[in-house]
């Protein structure tokens, strides 16, 4: 009760769970990049929100629901993916738009459409499957078994800074062998970040796991995409296009390994803070680095 007013709590996980109810039986015959992309980062979101409970003390159905969208996000991981690759096909200048370039933009799109697809017959298996009904189910179950104070969220944006600092730790020296699993690991970090107390300093690690997130994430959509214009091209990879593609990805390591440092140095004095000031004084600390702004892709 604020100043008279009756106010309801925010269930987040049951905000998750409606809107991949929307998600699942509204997203069409032809489903848009926007929507696909929204139902791999919402499923992303409910799975960080389940994840805190193990085998033996989560429920069947929780056990049941993750398996369920495991099998939706990665059908829909492989056509997001191929969405962004005919997104940076058509960013290339206009002096490659020749033969070889109507050839990858070709393949990508069939591969699109056979994506596609799949990812419908899932949706549709698993809808089938009481998909909806049972994420209903773990809402339920969830507000009824597990009670979350204010000191356990608290306690995870310290946990976040110590997972990112080991996970910095083991892929070092970072290169493009070690960049993806990193960025895997930065992912997940940050949407458990998200369930942490609101606070600057939870702004703060959560837009600078994303500027990683982003910067690794541009230069291996620009990779895959080179295999993919090679295999487009049998294999021809001296072709201008491919060169072009090739300068691309270059310049995008270059950039996610510059982004990666200057994130981990930031994250690391943020967490040398929290460690000296105590676990939930983290939340309340004067942050010497500004929240900043990161790419548009979650």
């Amino acid at each position: 009760m604020i100043g008279g007013v009756a106010t309801t709590r925010i269930d987040p996980l049951g905000v998750l769970s409606k809107s991949l109810q929307r998600l699942v039986k509204d997203i069409g015959a032809t489903p848009k990049p926007r929507a696909v992309h929204r139902l791999r980062t919402t499923i992303r979101r409910f799975e960080t929100r389940v994840a805190d409970r193990d085998d033996e003390s989560s429920t069947r159905a929780e056990r049941t629901i993750r398996k369920q969208l495991d099998r939706i996000r990665q059908c829909a991981g492989k056509v997001r993916d191929t969405d962004v690759h005919l997104q940076a096909l058509r960013s290339l200048p206009g002096a490659l738009r020749a033969d070889e370039y109507e050839r990858v933009l070709i393949f990508l799109e069939k591969a699109r459409s056979k994506r596609q697809k799949r990812l419908l017959r899932t949706l549709a298996a698993e809808r089938e499957r009481g998909l909806v009904k049972r994420l209903r189910q773990v809402v339920g179950d969830a507000a009824v078994g597990r009670v979350e104070g204010e000191a356990d969220r608290d306690r995870r944006l310290m946990l976040v800074l110590e997972r990112f600092d080991d996970a910095l730790q083991t892929a070092a020296p970072l290169c493009a062998g070690t960049l993806h699993e990193f960025r895997i690991h930065t992912k997940r970090l940050r949407y458990l970040a998200e369930t942490a107390t609101p606070s600057a300093a939870a702004t703060t690690v959560v837009a600078q796991l994303k500027r990683v997130q982003d910067a690794i994430g541009a230069w291996h959509d620009w990779l895959t995409l080179a295999s993919r214009a090679a295999k487009a091209l049998a294999g021809d990879a001296s072709s201008p296009l491919c060169a072009a593609i090739a300068s691309r990805t270059q310049a995008r390591l270059d950039k996610a390994l510059q982004v990666t440092a200057s994130v981990g140095r930031r994250l690391q004095t943020l967490r040398l803070v929290g460690s000296r000031k105590g676990t939930r004084s983290v939340t309340a600390v004067r942050l010497a680095v500004p929240p900043q702004s990161a790419g548009a892709s979650a």
